[in-house]
This record gives structure tokens, sequence and C-alpha cells, in this order.
């Protein structure tokens, strides 16, 4: 038997725990996720902030990242969805946009057993949709501007198509303003263009104030047009005359607000970090499972995050109540008095 120089022992009695190391701990490595984040816009704060949340959140994780900007253009974003799909990305996240439009892309991502989540956007084939309390939020904006224009008056309103959070925000405005009939739009819901929403809404107050002095409303689904309505409405010396509701809370319509000659304005918001850490931890939650059946069937089909208000005017309407109440309190305050005696 050939003799073990003992020189070389230490060597290859590391070489063999490395070996050893090896075929133990190879396995049980676990491949980097990488997940897609598919922007319609990035044109604000807080569609830029929300997606470094989901990038930060994600990449703490352990996980390649790969964000896009479609930059407003729904064939862009539904595109970028079609390459994440190909390359075989372990989750996706869809943040904002024309929801109808990702129903076969969504489709394909199940059928490849991808997760998406999507964030204020509606899509049947995500694992979760995560969105804010546009519901509420626009309800109470619309009743803060029935009251600023004492149930009468034109009024004139800004979007911006296809958006879905924006189509609940327009639909919950109406659901107030249509019971006051002496509370009238003038034309129909201007498109805004995201490419300049500022100085397109500036434009647009502007020339309906020539056109309707006696303008006393301005709704907004979005918070970009506001800061345009509110020069225009400044420049002509309305502010004493007319109102405006906005949803988001962009920094510069906050610095607007917080000027003295800004016009009554009432304006709600989500926090981009509270958004994009909710999408985020729901995507992470759903790369856990092994299928995306298992995901939908585990998680929440939706989340709705709760909203801020900021007014110039009128405050009192949006100061925080307590609106929960236990069995026990509802009866007592329903019944307390009566006849009926409590049955427990």
């Amino acid at each position: 038997m050939e003799k073990i120089n003992l020189k070389s022992l230490p060597i290859l009695l590391l070489l063999a725990v490395i070996a050893f190391s090896f075929c133990f701990v190879a396995p049980v490595l676990a491949k980097q996720k990488v997940v897609g984040v598919s922007n319609l816009w990035l044109g604000n704060d807080w569609n830029a902030r929300a997606n470094q949340t989901i990038i930060d959140y994600l990449e703490k994780k352990g996980c390649k990242v790969i964000s896009t900007n479609a930059g407003g253009k729904t064939g862009q974003q539904k595109a970028d969805v079609e390459n994440f799909v190909s390359m075989k990305v372990d989750g996706i996240i869809i943040k904002g946009g024309e929801g109808d439009a990702f129903l076969d892309v969504s489709k394909k991502a199940w059928d490849a057993n991808i997760p998406i989540v999507t964030v204020i956007m509606f899509l049947p084939y995500a694992v979760h949709n995560s969105v804010e309390d546009s519901w509420q939020g626009s309800t109470n904006l619309a009743v803060w501007l029935v009251n600023q224009m004492r149930g009468s008056g034109k009024y004139i309103g800004m979007d911006a198509a296809g958006w879905h959070t924006l189509e609940v925000r327009k639909r919950a405005y109406g659901e107030v303003l249509r019971w006051f009939p002496e509370i009238k739009m003038i034309g129909k819901w201007h498109e805004v263009n995201p490419a300049d929403p500022v100085n397109n809404a500036y434009k647009i107050t502007k020339a309906t104030l020539r056109a309707h002095p006696d303008l006393k409303g301005v709704a907004t689904t979005w918070g970009l047009p506001a800061v345009g309505a509110i020069k225009a409405i400044r420049e002509m010396k309305k502010e004493k005359q007319v109102s405006i509701i906005s949803i988001d809370q962009e920094a510069a319509l906050l610095a607007q607000m917080h000027k003295p000659n800004c016009p009554a304005t009432a304006v709600v918001g989500i926090e981009p970090i509270v958004q994009g850490t909710e999408a985020a931890k729901a995507l992470w939650a759903a790369m856990e499972y092994k299928t995306v059946q298992e995901a939908k069937a585990n998680l929440p089909a939706l989340s709705v995050i709760g909203v801020s208000y900021v007014a110039t005017k009128g405050v009192d309407e949006f100061k925080p109540k307590k609106i929960y109440k236990s069995v026990n309190a509802c009866w007592d305050g329903n019944f307390s008095g009566t006849k009926l005696k409590k049955p427990w």
C-alpha cells in the first residue's frame, strides 16, 4: 500500500471537508427569486416612492427586482408584463393602469404559475389586489364639495382615462353629486394628459372660468391636475368662489395648499410607503406557495388601505371619528330605553 505523505494531509483534509460541505449545502442553497415590477407611470412623487418602496422591500428579502416604466402608455406596460412572463420571473407586481387591458397577459402568467399582485388596479387572475379606499375617500370629498357649494352651482371634472381607481373615484363623486340637481357639471369629464398634467389642467380651468365666471367647483380624480386648477383660480382672482376636491397628496399640491391664498381645497391620500409595502408583502407571501392556485386560496383577494384627509377649509367634516362598535354597544345605542330586552 502506498504511504500518504503527512505533509499533504492538511490539504487533503481541507479538500475533503470542502467537498463534503458542498454535497450537503449545494442542494439547500435557494435560487435567487426574480421579480418584475411594471409601472404605468413614474411621473409623480407618489408613484416613484411607492415603486422604490416595493424594490427596497423585496431586495432586502434577497430578490432581484426589475422595475419598468411605461411612461403612461398602456401598450408599453402590457409589453413589459409580457416580457416578465417570457423571462419566467418568480412574481410580478402591476402598479397602476387599465386593468382590462391585462386580462390576457395575466392569464398567461397564471398558466405559467407566476403570481401577480396589483396596485391600485383589479385583475381576476391576480392572487392579490391592493388598492386605497377610493370609495370612502371620494364620497367624503363629494360631501365636502356639496357643502362648500351650498348645494348648487357649476363644476368641472378632470380625469385620466382608464385607471381603475380613478374610475372608482369618479363614480363615487357622482353618487353624491347626482342627488343635488342644482349642482351641474359643465360638459363632460376632461381627460388630462399625464405627460403635462399641471399645464393641461391650468388651461382647462382658465378657459372654463372665462366661459363660466360663476364656476363654483372643480373635481379631479388625481393630484397634479388640482395644482394647475389652483394656479388658474388664483390667477383669475376666484379663490373665494371656487372649491376643489382631489385625490393623491402630491408634494406640489400640498405646497399650494399651504399658501394663504389657496382656494378651499380638500384632498384624500394614501402614503406611498404604506401602499408599496403592502403590495410587496403580498407578493412575497404569494411566492412562498408552490402554485398560484394555493396562493390565491390563502391570500385575501383584495386589500383596501385607509386614506387620510387634508383640507384648507371645513376640516371638521374629516376629523377622525370612532366608527366601530361591539354588538353590545350597538344594541344599547339602538334599543336602550325601549321595551325590547337584550336576548343575551
